[in-house]
Order: C-alpha cells, then sequence, then structure tokens
C-alpha cells in the first residue's frame, strides 16, 4: 500500500473520507507523524491535538516532526520510524525553506521508498510535493518572506496543484496554466486528490 492524498482544508464534507483513507487497515501498526509547516512552536496546540485525537481514535502512535529543531536527525528518525505522514498548510516558501534546512526534504523523498505508507500534505503541505511551489507567486497565496528563488518542489507527484480553488479563481488559474508544460489540477477547499503510488 503506497498512497498520496493532497488536499486544500479538513472540511465537513471531506473529514470523514480522508480520515478513512489516512488510517487504512491495510497498513498494520500504524505509527502517524505529524509535521506543522513552521515547527512545533509556531503551531497552533490546537492543531497538534486535533491529529494527535484522530491517530488515537484508529490505534496509531503518533509523533510530530519538527522541521525547525535543532537534533534534525531525531527527527528524520522519527520519520523513519512512521508510516503514515500528515504535512500541514501554512506558508509554502517557509515550509520548503524548513525542509531543505532540516534535511527532511530528502527524508519525504525516502520516506517514498518504504513498502508501506500514506502520505498526506494539505494546502502548503500538499504544494511542497508536488515539482513546483511556483504557483505560490500568485495574488492569493503567499508572501516569499524567506526569499528562496529555488521553487522547485519535492516532486513525489508529476503535477502541479492549485489548492483552494474557487469559479472565481478561474483567470488566475488559466493565465498560470500557459506558464508551465506541467499538468495543473485545481482542489478545492472540500476536494482532495487520493493516487495509489506504483
Amino acid at each position: 500500500m503506497k498512497k498520496v492524498i493532497l488536499f486544500s482544508s479538513l472540511t465537513e464534507v471531506n473529514r470523514e473520507e480522508i480520515t478513512s483513507l489516512l488510517f487504512l487497515n491495510e497498513i498494520e501498526n500504524k505509527s502517524f507523524a505529524f509535521m506543522p509547516s513552521d515547527g512545533i512552536a509556531n503551531c497552533k496546540q490546537e492543531y497538534i491535538d486535533t491529529w494527535q485525537d484522530m491517530a488515537q481514535n484508529f490505534n496509531a502512535d503518533f509523533v510530530v516532526v519538527d522541521n525547525l529543531a535543532e537534533n534534525t536527525e531525531e527527527q528524520i528518525n522519527k520519520l523513519k520510524n512512521s508510516n503514515v505522514l500528515m504535512i500541514s498548510g501554512g506558508n509554502t516558501f517557509k515550509l520548503l525553506d524548513n525542509l531543505r534546512k532540516s534535511g527532511l526534504d530528502e527524508a519525504i523523498r525516502a520516506f517514498t521508498h518504504k513498502e508501506n505508507f500514506i502520505l498526506c500534505g494539505y494546502s502548503a503541505g500538499a504544494l511542497v510535493l508536488t515539482p513546483s511551489i511556483e504557483i505560490c507567486n500568485l495574488p492569493k497565496y503567499d508572501e516569499n518572506t524567506v526569499g528562496i528563488t529555488d521553487l522547485a518542489g519535492l516532486q513525489v507527484v508529476d503535477f502541479e496543484i492549485f489548492p483552494h480553488y474557487r469559479p472565481e479563481d478561474e483567470k488566475f488559474f488559466d493565465d498560470y496554466v500557459k506558464t508551465t508544460k506541467r499538468q495543473v489540477k485545481t482542489i478545492t477547499n472540500d476536494g482532495f486528490i487520493d493516487l495509489d503510488i506504483s
């Protein structure tokens, strides 16, 4: 079982379906790792509590992976010992910068070589799994406060995404699609993409 789930937000509409995908019976001895986009210190405790409660409801071990921790080896080991990873939303530029500086970008790529895994990202956490986060330069997305110029994502999937898509974003979307040769998939706030990886 190798699965990637990308979504924009956890909502009342999609919560049950996403939860069932995250905690599939095919994954035994579930160990759920939650990675806030900008470290533990900058994450509201309620978000950590939400995912911890969810993991406990499905009898999964729960760890938080801190991409701002000084001891990066410890965080990488948490990921090595997990089989379900959830990467949160936030500022996509900061998240990508944090992953590169901590070495967790490579650890996430290594995670996808496990025999069984579920990798899930929402909003920024989904964007970094694509080939490029260049779409974040659009006015509706994030400010590049860290000043990174290399906008290549982790390339876990081979298409780009446009999260939080609404009908009024159609012109933004159409204009952006003209700037890239890759397929760009929209994800509404209630929507998600579920991929089985071979």
